[in-house]
């Protein structure tokens, strides 16, 4: 399993060219392996391709807009053709589709064309989570993400064990439970306390990231990108990724 910086930690840092390569840059010297593009700003794909050629760090999944997803599908299938990645990511679901059995099954049917499309391209469509989808609904003994799990068996899944944690879950057995090759990427989150506003670096809050390092290895998950939110607002961002890495790199290589 490899170790990569989802972008979005340091996306005031990454909104032009230079600076996006000398983040990336910075990223490889404390020893990430690979990037997600998340909160970049938009450049012509092609720069996106040369950067990674050059930093020679893969862009291993994306997140894009809901919109660009469903009304911009073919186009945004070309530009990742381009810079070589295979996983078309989505963030969240829209307000609209959250809270009930009948509301998420209309997201799945606005979700099905532009899935189609993603895999007929030989890519993968991902999702990845917040603590929401993890409340029961209000028409149905379920929640959104095990209807997801059961009923798109073809998407991939962008796992955040800190979210599934904070929604008073177990990273690790939902880990396992997904496993194989739809659990690729999964990005590692990490809170102080039960509070949202508490994210931190990895291996200084309440997860235990030796157990669920294990999981992943286990069922083969690839890339473990390190998704801390709050780190362009610290007085040190780059150094808050460091020390996710400091902690995590000994436990991806024992």
């Amino acid at each position: 399993m490899k170790l990569g910086a989802q972008l979005y930690s340091l996306r005031t840092f990454a909104q032009n060219p230079e600076d996006l390569r000398e983040t990336i840059l910075k990223c490889k010297a404390m020893g990430y392996q690979n990037v997600q593009f998340s909160g970049v700003a938009y450049m012509e794909p092609e720069v996106w391709a040369e950067i990674s050629r050059e930093t020679e760090m893969e862009i291993v999944c994306t997140h894009n807009s809901f919109d660009r997803i469903v009304n911009d599908t073919d186009k945004l299938i070309e530009e990742h053709k381009v810079f070589g990645c295979r996983v078309i990511g989505l963030g969240g679901m829209p307000g609209e589709y959250r809270g009930s059995l009948e509301a998420l099954e209309r997201f799945f049917a606005v979700m099905e064309e532009p899935v189609r499309k993603i895999e007929a391209a030989g890519m993968h469509f991902g999702y990845h989570n917040h603590a929401f989808e993890f409340d029961k609904f209000s028409d149905a003994d379920t929640c959104a993400y095990d209807t997801i799990i059961e009923r798109c068996p073809t998407w991939h899944l962008i796992l955040d064990t800190g979210w599934i944690q904070f929604a008073g879950h177990s990273a690790v057995e939902y880990i396992e439970r997904i496993g194989g090759e739809r659990l690729q990427n999964i990005h590692f989150k990490e809170f102080k306390c039960a509070d949202r506003d508490t994210i931190c670096p990895c291996g200084e809050g309440f997860s235990d990231f030796a157990a669920i390092v294990a999981a992943c290895e286990k069922v083969g998950v690839k890339n473990a990108l390190v998704e801390q939110d709050n780190a362009p607002m610290k007085d040190d961002p780059f150094g808050e990724m460091e020390r996710s890495a400091k902690h995590l790199l000994p436990l991806i290589k024992a």
